[in-house]
């Protein structure tokens, strides 16, 4: 990955967490919620020769943009379990996100980011990870497809996340 592409994607990535820091320090008057999540993923890989499962716990802070649509910014660590993968023996996932919602409780989200290694050499994917799910106000429970793109090839997962959302306390 060239260096300029690296830097453009860690300097979204810092706006991103800027913006959602504002966005949580706002009062929750306008009726627009921020709240931190805790999940659990596990996913399976989607080419053979790798790891037999991969577990992905993760934390993600989500802010309300209106009644149907969210932005979020997640991440984790994502641990193959039963062998490797092209980013060793660990990435740590940095993914921004929208949620939109169809009905009250299903949404579509998509997500794109970086992960970071826990390897020397062991590359920085870029990750797209589009979901369907189900929230209400305290469960999450989705299924994605998550690739990781890397310049000699690619990789991907296809998991289930189950996340709990603990809402900001009100002032």
């Amino acid at each position: 990955m060239k260096k300029t592409t690296f830097k453009g994607m860690i300097a979204a990535a810092a706006l991103t967490l800027i913006t959602f820091a504002g966005a949580f320090a706002q009062s929750s008057e306008d009726g627009h919620a921020t709240r931190l999540g805790v999940a659990l993923g596990i996913g399976v890989p989607t080419k053979s020769g790798g790891a037999d499962i991969i577990l992905a716990p993760d934390l993600r802070l989500q802010h309300d943009l209106s009644q149907r649509t969210s932005l979020t910014l997640t991440t984790g660590y994502y641990a193959p379990i039963g062998g490797g993968t092209n980013f060793g023996d660990g990435l740590i996932p940095l993914k921004a996100g929208a949620k939109f919602f169809f009905g009250d409780t299903y949404y579509f989200q998509p997500e794109v980011g970086v992960g970071f290694s826990t390897v020397k050499n062991g590359g920085n994917p870029f990750i797209y990870a589009p979901s369907l799910g189900y929230a209400n106000n305290k469960w999450d429970i989705a299924l994605r497809y998550e690739g990781f793109d890397y310049s000699p090839g690619s990789n991907g997962m296809v998991a289930v996340r189950l996340a709990y959302a603990f809402k900001r306390p009100a002032k």
